[in-house]
Order: C-alpha cells, then sequence, then structure tokens
C-alpha cells in the first residue's frame, strides 16, 4: 500500500497495480510501481530512485517537427471540433504546446493564438513561429503575469503530466471565459490494448506521466468541476513503422477497440458551465 495524494482527496492509500520489475523491457522503469487509487480507482505513477529518467515535461519537439505532416493530420480532428464548436473565431489557448504546430494550424484558421511551454527546446521552436504569442513556463507562473482570458483553452496529451490537477483547474476556470471550451486529450486506460498489455502498453510511459486516465474517470471529474461534456472522439495509434505481423495483431485489437466505442486515446470537448 502506497500513501500519496490523490486528485480525490488530498490523501489516499494506492494498491500496487502494475509493478517494473527485473525488467527485460523496460529497464529505465525498474521498480517504477503504478498504483491504484482504492478510493476512485486513478492510476498514479510512483518512480524508483533506479527510474532516473522520469520526468514530466519531456517534450520531443524536435521528434514533432521531423514529423510535422503526420502530427497535422492527428490535430485536424481537433481543428475541426474547434471550429464546429466555436462559431466566432476568439482567442485558444494551447497549453504544453510543444513546438506550436496546432496553435499554427488554428492561426491558419483565423484564430487569435496564444501558446505555453515548459520546456525549453519547444518552446524555442514555438517562438520563432507564433513569436510573442509563447510564454515560457507553466500555466501557474503564466497566472501570476496575467489575467487574460480565453474563449477555448486546450490540454492536449498535457493533462496526465501535471501531477496538481485540483490546482490546475482553479487556473483553468480563472483565463477560460463564460462558457468557454475546455478541450482534453489523454492516453485511456480503458481500451482493449491496455487490456491485453498492461504494463507493455506504450502509451503508459511511466517516465512521463504522472497520472493514468480513462474515459469515465475524466468525464465524470469535468462534471464534478461543473463544465458539460459536449463531445467525445477516440483514436489508436496505427504503429505504422512495426513490422508487418505486429501490425496486423494491432489492427486487430484496434478494430475491437472501435467495436467497443473506446480506443487508445481519448480526447474530451466540454463546456464550462459555472
Amino acid at each position: 500500500m502506497i500513501i500519496s495524494k490523490c486528485i480525490c482527496k488530498k490523501k489516499s492509500s494506492f494498491i500496487p497495480f502494475i509493478v517494473y520489475k527485473n525488467e527485460a523491457v523496460f529497464k529505465e522503469y525498474e521498480e517504477s510501481v503504478i498504483g491504484k487509487c482504492i478510493r476512485c480507482g486513478i492510476l498514479k505513477t510512483f518512480p524508483s530512485d533506479k527510474n532516473k529518467t522520469f520526468n514530466p515535461i519531456i517534450t520531443k519537439a524536435a521528434d514533432y517537427e521531423k514529423r510535422r505532416r503526420e502530427f497535422e493530420e492527428l490535430f485536424t480532428p481537433i481543428v475541426s471540433v474547434i471550429e464546429k464548436t466555436i462559431k466566432i473565431k476568439g482567442a485558444v489557448l494551447d497549453v504544453g504546446c510543444s513546438s506550436g504546430i496546432l496553435l499554427s494550424l488554428l492561426k491558419q484558421r483565423g484564430f487569435f493564438v496564444s501558446g505555453i511551454e515548459p520546456n525549453k527546446n519547444a518552446y524555442t521552436l514555438a517562438r520563432k513561429s507564433l513569436k510573442n504569442n509563447i510564454f515560457f513556463g507553466t500555466l501557474s507562473q503564466f497566472s501570476k503575469q496575467s489575467n487574460k482570458k480565453f474563449n477555448c483553452i486546450i490540454y492536449n496529451h498535457v493533462l496526465e503530466h501535471i501531477e496538481k490537477i485540483n490546482e490546475e483547474f482553479v487556473l483553468i476556470n480563472k483565463h477560460l471565459t463564460k462558457d468557454g471550451v475546455l478541450i482534453i486529450g489523454v492516453p485511456n486506460t480503458d481500451n482493449v490494448i491496455f487490456k491485453v498489455r498492461r504494463k507493455y502498453w506504450e502509451s503508459l510511459l511511466p517516465n512521463e506521466h504522472v497520472w493514468h486516465f480513462n474515459t469515465n474517470y475524466l468525464k465524470k471529474y469535468l462534471e464534478t468541476r461543473r463544465y458539460k461534456v459536449l463531445h467525445t472522439l477516440f483514436d489508436d495509434d496505427q504503429r505504422k513503422s512495426y513490422p508487418l505481423v505486429k501490425r496486423i495483431y494491432f489492427t486487430l485489437l484496434t478494430f475491437l477497440n472501435k467495436i467497443m466505442h473506446t480506443g487508445e486515446a481519448v480526447l474530451i470537448i466540454s463546456q464550462k458551465q459555472i
């Protein structure tokens, strides 16, 4: 049993759910534990002293730029949802914007874009194309310098990196306009591939992710924070670089995900009700 702070309460008990021990594949995760909260069921990473690579603000910005076209395709559904949901071309804030690819797409469509990025290399790349609209740091640091409000705030595969989720939502409420739209994308543990692969599921990333969400948990959390869920979108990793046999294997698992109306990643579009 591990006693630690949880999203559901200041302190809670976590039962070991996944333990990395005597690892041949993930040696860098050795002795790290992913625990399950006995109160709310959320999964949380507890890195061991041997896990020297644990860093929640890792951003592979250079990799993003090398695969720019691929990421532009991945971000297209988010852009489409924003355009459909926000009729007026308002102000959009991307928290953890990396090299700014999503913001560049939104800017092309007439939105007034801003980004926040705590990784220095990613921030530098984003600033080259988006100039002064990029802030180096966290939302907490940004909030100390600005009271600016936004029509839409995006956390695309960022929330799982943030330990103090409740405190983050206080700041989100501060900077999101009345009836503003909040978009959150996270890896989704409620999917067939995770249930089959367990600790070998690539999206766990216990050297980066503090929390491991599932769709229902995140929906309920948003509702308790008085956000109305408008849309839910699912996606699966295509694994294009994998050998043929492995691609066939994952294609079958992806097919099962689609039948069960789930996926390895979930994008939840919600609207502020307070």
